[in-house]
């Protein structure tokens, strides 16, 4: 099992869409971007011992601006680049499907910046080969 492959294959997705995104923490004063981190999936074994599936929850926070209008866009890009996503490969590691669960409006911060959270589960195959 790699992680490093998973976030880096995840991060790779949503930066192609121009948004930087950060893994596990948002920094400081950036606007426009977001943070990857992943919670406790659970694993199983294939007949092949040298396979793992995995099925694990990630968890997008993303940072826009004060305009409403310009956050939006950027969680709808994102959502549109990972749902339904499938068959992405990074060395050892096969993601088979991504889904999202709609976008959820967060909070503002003391800056008067707007987030937005979207929960993805990640279906994984790990080779050992």
């Amino acid at each position: 099992m790699n992680i490093q492959d998973l976030v880096t294959l995840i991060r790779t997705e949503i930066e192609k869409t121009g948004y930087k995104c950060y893994s596990p923490d948002l920094p400081q004063n950036n606007e426009m971007c977001c943070a990857l981190s992943l919670g406790q999936g659970y694993n199983q074994r294939a007949i092949n011992k040298n396979i793992l599936y995995s099925e694990i929850p990630c968890y997008l926070l993303i940072r826009g601006s004060s305009n409403d209008t310009d956050t939006r866009i950027l969680t709808d890009t994102i959502f549109k680049q990972l749902d339904m996503k499938k068959d992405i490969i990074l060395n050892e590691t096969r993601v088979m499907l991504i889904s999202c669960q709609t976008p959820n409006y967060a909070f503002r911060d003391e800056n008067q910046r707007i987030y937005y959270n979207i929960n993805i589960d990640v279906k994984v195959e790990w080779r050992n080969d």
